[in-house]
């Protein structure tokens, strides 16, 4: 899958901290699943990558989920879209999220990030 990112600012979170994935749905069919734990690797307003144990099968699916995690002390669940998946090692999967946010959710998430990148806890790519 091609990349549509046209945001100027992409956040490595270094170390990766711990988020939270929710398979939402799988090819537009809407399915209960429990939170599997997940690594938060980089975000910015409009997506995010994430790696996990999970083999999903990105490729062959569509599949709606929702990412949790907590920036300084504030929680965040935003929905999403799984755009791509790439093998990273041999039990270890990364996934680039679509993330669909309001207006209001982007400038909160950017005025979050662009504080963590100032005290230097996240990079700015």
């Amino acid at each position: 899958m091609n990349s549509r990112r046209n945001e100027p600012f992409r956040y490595t979170i270094n170390p990766p901290m711990t988020c939270w994935i929710e398979i939402k749905s799988i090819d537009l069919k809407p399915v209960n699943s429990k939170l599997a734990e997940a690594e938060l690797i980089d975000i910015s307003k409009s997506g995010c990558r994430i790696q996990t144990g999970l083999n999903l099968h990105a490729a062959e699916h569509s599949i709606g989920a929702a990412v949790h995690f907590q920036l300084s002390e504030e929680s965040y669940t935003f929905p999403g879209e799984i755009r791509w998946q790439n093998p990273h090692g041999p039990e270890s999967f990364h996934y680039g999220l679509s993330l669909q946010l309001t207006v209001e959710e982007k400038e909160k998430i950017n005025v979050e990030l662009r504080a963590l990148a100032a005290a230097r806890r996240i990079v700015v790519m």
